[in-house]
């Protein structure tokens, strides 16, 4: 197993702030063999093989993850009563489905949701009486030459029953994943190669990066746009913000455009001309999550899939405007009351040009707008429950949680 680490510590003083300097390098092993997952406090917490896994099950919700480096799933029926007859694959009829590359809570399963109704969680329905997410859709998933055919059943009580089978039919075997178990996790593995479960994730309050092969949504290649199997660094939904300019000059915390979309840093912080160059100029702020801490992270090296070695430094901040005052000035943006009621929410807005998006507690967007004035939004048709209220603007990201209780 190849995998490496050197630490160089180097201190540095710069008028209102003190920080110390690590370089760090490590590798992705030939061929990016492993995942690397990486805590700003502590370094590597866990390095995984990337490719002995198909599905990742969360450990909080209905959401289900492939491994899109080599796996790909289609939607192949929306009804879960044509089991038997689905015994071929035209990729030209079928519904090619991917994990968003921007949150985790949004695998490929749960990604073909059906928005005109609130109960429909992709490849299954919710049933409000049994609290059981059923199992509604037919997919194919191809990996290491395999195809087969599988469905979700149910989801109850945090296990996922599904069941798999070559496409004529045979070997046919259903399975459960418990994941009770590590909850402490944001998700549980299975190999469907060697059927079994792999749990190579550490504590999610363990890593703030992970070092890895995705895919990205939108990717120019010799002048088109397409989805596309990049190596890069997700992070662990920590706020973070790409900062480009002098990079020898630390930014007020207030003007960095700070998000949660985990490939803010993304693949594109190097670029390829007969060999990798790291782009110039451009520095990344992750905060800890707890959001006491503030990390700066340049990247100086990066060798390709040879060795899969690259290099960055990593600086603690010490002296910023801590997150939640930044929040509070910004909270001032907008305003939702009466909070709770029945579904009908006045939002008064002190900005323009902004995205407002509901979310419920299983990640699934219910409502998603631009908006630029003040508004009443009903509700009422939601379910009772918790949700979340973004507002996502040119220099802002603001989150409220809101809670619809309805009238006995």
């Amino acid at each position: 197993m190849k995998y490496l680490l050197k630490i160089l510590i180097v201190s540095i003083s710069i008028i209102n702030y003190t920080y110390s300097q690590e370089l760090i390098q490590v590798s992705m092993g030939s061929g990016y063999e492993y995942d690397l997952y990486y805590s700003a406090e502590q370094g590597i917490t866990a390095f995984s093989e990337r490719e002995n896994w198909e599905l990742a099950f969360s450990t909080n919700g209905n959401n289900i993850r492939i491994n899109s480096s080599y796996a790909n799933l289609y939607q192949v029926s929306s009804n879960i009563e044509d089991w038997e007859e689905i015994n071929n694959f035209d990729i030209n009829t079928s519904t090619q489905l991917r994990n968003s590359n921007k949150e985790w809570k949004i695998g490929a399963f749960v990604s073909n949701y059906f928005d005109k109704n609130p109960l429909n969680y992709g490849w299954g329905n919710y049933n409000t009486e049994t609290e059981i997410y059923e199992g509604c859709r037919i997919y194919i998933i191809e990996y290491n030459n395999e195809i087969k055919k599988i469905k979700i059943n149910e989801l109850v009580d945090g296990i996922f029953n599904f069941t798999m089978a070559n496409l004529d039919g045979s070997n046919e075997e259903n399975i459960s994943i418990d994941t009770n178990p590590y909850l402490n996790k944001k998700f549980i593995y299975y190999s469907l190669a060697n059927n079994e479960v792999i749990n190579r994730e550490p504590l999610s309050e363990n890593w703030d990066l992970i070092f890895t092969r995705y895919e990205e949504e939108y990717v120019s290649l010799n002048g088109d746009t397409m989805p596309y199997i990049v190596t890069g660094v997700l992070t662990n939904q920590n706020l973070i913000a790409q900062y480009d300019g002098a990079i020898d000059i630390i930014p007020n915390t207030e003007s960095l455009n700070i998000s949660t979309e985990i490939n803010t840093i993304g693949y594109d912080w190097k670029e390829y001309s007969g060999e990798f160059l790291i782009v110039p100029n451009r520095a990344y702020y992750l905060f800890s999550q707890d959001e006491s801490s503030l990390y700066k992270i340049l990247f100086q090296s990066f060798s390709g899939q040879s060795s899969g070695d690259l290099s960055f430094t990593i600086e603690e901040i010490e002296d910023f405007i801590p997150i939640n005052n930044i929040n509070s000035e910004k909270n001032n943006l907008f305003n939702i009351y009466p909070n709770p009621n029945n579904g009908i929410f006045n939002v008064n807005l002190n900005t323009q040009n902004a995205v407002l998006t509901i979310i419920d507690i299983n990640g699934k967007i219910v409502l998603k707008e631009n908006i630029n004035q003040s508004l009443t939004l009903n509700l009422s048709s939601l379910n009772e429950g918790l949700f979340l209220i973004n507002l996502n603007g040119e220099k802002f990201n603001i989150s409220k949680k809101i809670l619809i209780k309805k009238k006995t």
